[in-house]
């Protein structure tokens, strides 16, 4: 399979005991907005604060627009309970060829500390291991958000090392810690 294939299989829902990952859809606008609208949630995160419910939609549709393309491994995470989005997790990078993708996630802050993120990222992780047929799974966060770490190594994922002043993001240069999960690893789990 070539870095051009098709790869993230039409998004298919995944299902995990308390939460749906799901496709996002333009309803969702007002959910997204209530955590993209928070710069404690968006603190750490690549993409700017949303400063308005436009960005959200406009969000939504670039999204909406790789799905058509099957460009885009990025899920909703809702509450299987109630149905109410809290957040949403992707696959910022995939590389098939090479054996290897990126995962990044965002939960609102009334959701923080419950589990959910974690709960996100393994069946992502599952995802990508049994059904993309991949080798590696990666995340980083910044140093300063350790608790992001935290959820990376309740997903199962071994701190790599720190990539010191690897990005430049909103007027500085972040240190990011590097995490990894391999299939080996991943299997001997089961």
């Amino acid at each position: 399979m070539d870095d051009q294939a098709p790869v993230f299989l039409g998004n298919p829902a995944l299902e995990t005991e308390r939460l749906l990952l799901r496709r996002l859809s333009l309803e969702d606008a007002e959910a997204v907005y209530a955590y993209a609208s928070d710069p404690e949630v968006t603190r750490f995160l690549l993409w700017p604060t949303h400063g308005s419910l436009d960005d959200s939609r406009a969000f939504l549709q670039a999204t909406l627009d790789r799905y058509a393309r099957d460009e885009c491994g990025e899920w909703g995470i809702a509450l299987k309970e109630t149905g109410r989005l809290i957040g949403t997790i992707g696959i910022v990078q995939a590389h098939p060829a090479r054996g290897w993708c990126e995962i990044g996630y965002v939960v609102g802050r009334p959701h923080w500390r419950l589990g959910y993120a974690p709960e996100a990222v393994r069946r992502v992780i599952r995802f990508a291991f049994e059904d993309m047929h991949l080798n590696r799974v990666e995340a980083c966060h910044n140093v300063e958000n350790g608790a992001s770490g935290r959820v990376m190594e309740k997903a199962g994922m071994a701190c790599e090392g720190l990539q010191r002043q690897k990005l430049f993001c909103k007027g500085a240069f972040w240190d990011i810690r590097l995490y990894a999960i391999l299939r080996e690893d991943f299997e001997g789990t089961l």
